[in-house]
């Protein structure tokens, strides 16, 4: 089976398992993007590692599950506020855990760039939850919307780079993106939300296609991004988890960048 294929299938099951959770309830649509969240801090953290550095995985990981826990235990009115303190603590504990660490490494590193996995990853995947509730109530339209533009802007980006592709976008980063796809995937993401405002009406149509602006300029940034970090640590994929599409960071790195951009986008319009 060649790689397109691969990548198809890959891509056809995945897209199935993500909008019959997001779809289903929001307690399933909080549980796929919680896994998806924590596998790609995971993935960031195994890059780091692999260049030598090493970050406080677990803690890491455990801080993010708990910002996005206590982002959905706000939004759906079950947070209990003594929970809160939680965030302090587990920040503060991080400033403990290089006294306990007995190597060589730069210990003040490790603890900037631990920080930086849940900057980079868990506080943007925490954002799904304010967007799905915006209005007060869990609607999927939105979340959809958002991925929807995702997956267009980076199919109509592929398949158009590779049929007229020739102006380099940031060739010392990533050498195979061109404007051409660049301005093939907004286009294209800009026509699947066209289609989507027919259908959905928590926007209107000129302001589904703004939104479809917004994630695609901020999702090929955010792919950049990503090939920044691999480029800077000499690694090609950062997994193999998904057969033809690497791991989870390099199928959801233009979503990272994409979901803060488009909850302010969605805040300016309301």
């Amino acid at each position: 089976m060649n790689n397109l294929a691969t990548r198809a299938i890959t891509a056809l099951i995945g897209v199935a398992i993500i909008i019959g959770a997001i779809v289903y309830d929001y307690r399933s649509f909080a549980l796929v993007f919680l896994l998806i969240a924590i596998l790609a801090l995971n993935e960031f953290y195994g890059l780091l590692k692999s260049s030598g550095a090493r970050p406080f995985r677990i803690w890491g990981l455990i801080l993010g599950l708990v910002l996005y826990l206590l982002t959905f235990a706000n939004w759906t009115d079950d947070l209990i506020k003594e929970y809160l303190y939680a965030i302090p603590v587990m920040i503060g504990s991080l400033f403990i855990l290089p006294l306990l660490r007995s190597d060589k490494q730069n210990k003040a590193n490790s603890v900037g760039l631990s920080i930086l996995g849940v900057l980079y990853i868990a506080i943007p995947f925490c954002l799904v939850i304010p967007i799905a509730f915006i209005d007060g109530t869990f609607s999927y339209q939105l979340i959809l919307g958002i991925l929807f533009a995702q997956w267009a802007n980076d199919t109509g980006a592929y398949f158009t780079g590779k049929s007229i592709g020739k102006t380099k976008l940031y060739e010392s980063i990533s050498p195979n993106k061109t404007w051409e796809g660049a301005i093939g995937g907004l286009f294209t993401a800009i026509g699947i939300l066209a289609i989507f405002g027919i259908y959905f009406d928590q926007l209107s149509s000129i302001e589904w296609i703004g939104l479809a602006v917004v994630v695609s300029v901020f999702g090929t940034i955010g792919d950049l991004v990503e090939s920044y970090f691999k480029r800077k640590l000499a690694i090609k994929d950062s997994g193999s988890t998904l057969p033809g599409h690497g791991g989870f960071l390099d199928r959801f790195d233009g979503l990272i960048l994409a979901l803060p951009f488009a909850f302010i986008y969605l805040l300016i319009i309301q």
